[in-house]
């Protein structure tokens, strides 16, 4: 028979494995709490807005609590690399043991060279790969200076007008002939042969077969997710959802996952084989809009009735909730959503916008204060401030509180909500 879960139990799997249905371990974070999370995740999506913080650092704050950045950047610049720069849900860091199944199943051609003229291409990947196979990495301006290559920048397509450099580059990291070997300070990839960067143990003289790559795949997915239908896996690496729902029936005929009834929900659900659905939900986090728990937004709602929608491309005039706004996840609800922005030349963290959910918990504004606070001693800001704009800002800007002098519980300044 198939088992039948409540929404509630379904809600409290997704959080289990995604790392969020308890408080957050105490104490130092080590290189090995980080990688142990990034495990679990099996992905982190990267994304340039900055307006708080690169969102590739969020999630294992979300997780974890405070910790060094820089360790988790030595995770992906440093060999032996336990993270991957490469296409998975979007540009993100991959675990490199799933770098070969990605490489068969990513499809990203408008980001490359696809349209140039194949000779032309193919002459400049030919003397890119020359000089990587011979320096440091380098960033695309840094190889540009030294293949001497100038051309006028084009205008004609915002935010995509690469140089010939940049694309074929582009193109290069797409087939997987070179890859990321880090992160400028400027958040430029820096290149390097994919031999080079990737370790040594991973490196195979014969690829995977398609279907062995996207088994793989599915099967993580499925342990990242907890729960959820052939579309929620599909989602999660950017796979097809016919070929997921192949490997879906794999994994069922060899018992890693059973079929199971959501309440409300409609079509085939599957749970991971021996997940334990856990009895209560009782941790906190503000997560980032590219967090893994929120990438597909249908599962989302049906999960906790919670319609999501990154406003950054929307005309100011037309945003409903902000700028850059992260839910803020309490025990097993989305119990509210803020638009933040770290002022780091004032010190402030800045919260734009607060808007209480319907049927939000009572203790919501002063759990929502508490990690603010939190995030923003992590962020090395000194303030927090409230605007008065949302449903939740009066509320909010009471627990957040007026300066008193001193330092709170988490070495930040009390202080007072902005009008």
């Amino acid at each position: 028979m198939t088992a039948r879960l409540t929404l509630a139990q379904a809600r409290r799997v997704a959080l289990a494995a995604q790392g969020l249905n308890r408080p957050r371990p105490t104490g130092p974070v080590s290189a090995r709490a980080l990688v142990r999370a990034f495990e679990a995740l099996q992905l982190v999506q990267i994304d340039s807005v900055n307006v708080l913080v690169r969102s590739h650092y969020l999630p294992f704050f979300s997780r974890l609590g405070p910790y060094d950045r820089q360790t988790l950047d030595r995770l992906s610049a440093r060999s032996p690399r336990r993270m991957l720069e490469y296409w998975a849900h979007e540009a993100s860091f991959i675990r490199p043991e799933h770098f070969d199944a990605l490489r068969l199943w990513q499809r990203r051609a408008w980001v490359g060279a696809h349209e140039m003229d194949a000779d032309a291409r193919e002459d400049l990947a030919a003397r890119i790969l020359a000089v990587l196979g011979s320096s440091r990495p380098l960033t695309a301006g840094q190889l540009a200076d030294r293949l001497g290559h100038v051309e006028e920048r084009r205008r004609d397509q915002w935010g995509w007008n690469w140089s010939a450099v940049q694309r074929v580059l582009s193109h290069l990291f797409e087939a997987g002939t070179v890859a990321s070997a880090g992160r400028s300070g400027a958040f430029e990839r820096r290149y390097a042969l994919t031999e080079d960067v990737l370790p040594r143990a991973l490196v195979r003289e014969e690829g995977l077969g398609r279907d062995e790559a996207i088994l793989a795949l599915v099967r993580c997915a499925v342990e990242a997710h907890g729960i959820g239908t052939a579309r929620c896996f599909a989602d999660y690496f950017r796979l097809p959802v016919r070929a997921t729902e192949s490997a879906l029936a794999v994994l069922a005929a060899e018992g890693s996952i059973e079929e199971v009834h959501v309440d409300g929900w409609e079509g085939r659900t599957f749970l991971a084989a021996g997940r334990p659905i856990p009895r209560a939900a009782t941790g906190r986090a503000l997560l980032s809009p590219f967090d893994s728990l929120v990438f597909e937004r249908r599962r989302l709602e049906r999960l906790f009735g919670f319609r999501y929608r990154l406003e950054i491309y929307t005309p100011v005039q037309r945003r409903e909730y902000g700028y850059y706004v992260l839910p803020f996840l309490l025990r097993d609800a989305m119990a509210a959503r803020v638009d933040l922005k770290a002022d780091r030349s004032a010190g402030v963290l800045l919260v734009q916008a607060a808007h209480g959910e319907p049927g939000a918990p009572p203790d919501t504004a002063g759990e929502l204060a508490e990690e603010l606070r939190l995030l923003a001693d992590w962020l090395e800001l000194d303030q927090v401030r409230v605007a008065d704009r949302g449903s939740l800002a009066p509320a909010l800007a009471r627990a957040v509180g007026p300066v008193r002098g001193g330092r709170n519980l988490h070495g930040v300044p009390r202080v007072s909500p902005v009008d």
